[in-house]
């Protein structure tokens, strides 16, 4: 039985915008955590996730359409990583959900839909979010997130700021206002729909309850497949075929919604357990390295690694800042931290090799990233690339090796790659670093590409895996030797009776 829109009362809709006949597409009643998502008007950032099948996506186009009939003149977005498949899989969705009459205007090629003035009036964006310019020219109402876990934070807290919008939420009478006589606004909100994706994601960082870094005003809501089965969403037969097809770590990712298991990372053998500690004692005779991969509209990352002699690599700190901050300002703050490794640094900084293209022109002189660092005192060379080989290296280093000394402890047995806590973007990107999915469908064959996302800190990493071929020697410390003991043991050699003694006498030998 489906169930009608919230009354005029309780959400503000006039009587006379409202339209005569509509009932929502979804029977909010049958799954009680994808109603109380959908009807959540309290907490300004909300997110839905778990297993497949539980409800999300379209808890989440109703939300979305909820706020753009119930308030008139609200201006929405509903965004993915992947605008293509935003447009074929959840637009397409959103579309079936509304009745045409309702629509008084959409253009699939801009990403914009407009409802008829009697149905709200509002307006809704609908796009990709790999280009964070195109975020900053938003001003919103509320914006929706679909495959949340596809994101990164920058470009969450990029969305926060750009729902600001001050919708006035309408009576019949005009404007509504307080008993103080302030106008009364729509509240702005940001939500999604997510697969987890690793306790080290933003989601859990941000909406957990068990994280130490969740945000007020921020609440997650969770569905197994099995709570969808029991709703109708899916069928047991669906669910056979889906335990059947899953591997172990799959069923409880996919089906369980389980946050420890994430099948699709790349270093699954980085642990923040093992390979992240809290100091790292730099010796004189380490050789510290510097990478960059720069960024235009995607963070710039930049990290400092110190080698010693068993070839351990130390991750001593790190830059990682987007926004399109121009490289006078990256090489501002490189120079500044260079100063706490002047004496170890060996002067070999890897920036990305596309850094040397001339794609920069300023008055008409033609220039490179790469130029542009040199002028502000960066002089780099380019990172090999090579990604099998940067795959081995860093696996093999993150690999406890049994015979190998842990340099921390003494004790034989541990990995050779280490990482100093404060570094929290590059154990956020080695938590989430992930392969790249054939498109709808979750294979239980690895595939051998990684995902083109989240991937800054990681691939300046790889430039060094790969550029680098060797590690400092201890330096050999001889010991002065006292003037009397070199005089004792010359004197101890000294033969008069040798057929061809030194002429320098016996202080000679």
């Amino acid at each position: 039985m489906a169930v009608k829109p919230p009354k005029a009362k309780a959400h503000a809709h006039t009587a006379k915008t409202a339209p005569q006949q509509w009932e929502c597409p979804i029977d909010l009643e049958r799954l009680p955590t994808q109603k109380a998502f959908v009807m959540n008007m309290l907490d300004t950032c909300q997110m839905y996730g778990g297993g497949v099948c539980n409800g999300k996506s379209a808890g989440l186009i109703t939300k979305a359409f909820f706020l753009s009939y119930m308030f008139p003149g609200s201006v929405g977005l509903i965004a993915r990583w992947d605008g293509k498949e935003l447009r074929q899989t959840t637009m397409a969705e959103f579309r079936n959900m509304i009745p045409k009459a309702m629509i008084e205007r959409s253009n699939d090629q801009m990403g914009e839909l407009v409802l008829k003035k009697k149905y709200g009036g509002s307006m809704l964006y609908y796009g990709d979010l790999k280009e964070t310019r195109a975020i900053n020219n938003y001003n919103l109402t509320w914006a929706a997130v679909d495959q949340a876990e596809e994101i990164d934070d920058e470009r969450w807290d990029l969305l926060l700021t750009r729902t600001r919008r001050k919708t006035p939420i309408m009576l019949d009478s005009g404007p509504m206002k307080w008993p103080n006589g302030e106008p009364a606004y729509v509240p702005n909100f940001n939500f999604g729909a997510f697969n987890p994706e690793g306790t080290g994601s933003y989601i859990w960082r941000f909406f957990h309850p068990d994280s130490p870094e969740r945000r007020p005003g921020y609440r997650l809501y969770e569905a197994t497949s099995y709570d969808g089965l029991a709703a109708g969403l899916i069928t047991q037969e669906n669910i056979d075929k889906l335990l059947s097809a899953f591997s172990p770590q799959a069923r409880k990712r996919y089906l369980e919604g389980c946050w420890d298991v994430f099948s699709g990372r790349i270093y699954p053998g980085f642990d923040t357990t093992l390979h992240v500690v809290p100091q790292i004692p730099l010796q004189p005779h380490w050789k510290v390295y510097e990478t960059i991969d720069h960024g235009l509209t995607n963070p710039t990352a930049v990290g400092w690694w110190a080698v010693d002699e068993d070839d351990n690599w130390y991750l001593l700190d790190e830059h990682y800042e987007g926004g399109g901050k121009p490289v006078q300002y990256h090489a501002a703050i490189i120079k500044q931290k260079r100063q706490r490794w002047e004496k170890n640094f060996c002067g070999l900084t890897y920036l990305d090799s596309a850094c040397w293209a001339a794609t920069q022109s300023v008055g008409g002189h033609v220039f490179s990233i790469a130029d542009e660092y040199a002028k502000h005192g960066i002089y780099a060379i380019p990172g090999a690339k090579d990604w099998d080989t940067a795959f081995s290296r860093i696996t093999g280093h993150l690999n406890m090796d049994a015979e190998h000394r842990n340099p921390f402890t003494g004790v034989s047995g541990a990995p050779r790659l280490w990482v100093h806590e404060s570094c929290r973007q590059t154990i956020r990107e080695f938590n989430g670093y992930a392969w790249k999915k054939n498109r709808g469908a979750i294979l239980k064959n690895m595939p051998d590409e990684p995902q083109d996302r989240n991937d800054h800190a990681m691939d300046a990493l790889a430039y060094l895996a790969v550029s680098i071929h060797t590690t400092p020697k201890v330096p050999t410390v001889v010991a002065p030797i006292d003037p009397l003991v070199r005089w004792r043991k010359a004197r101890e050699k000294y033969n008069p009776l040798m057929e061809k003694p030194r002429t320098h006498g016996w202080m000679g030998y």
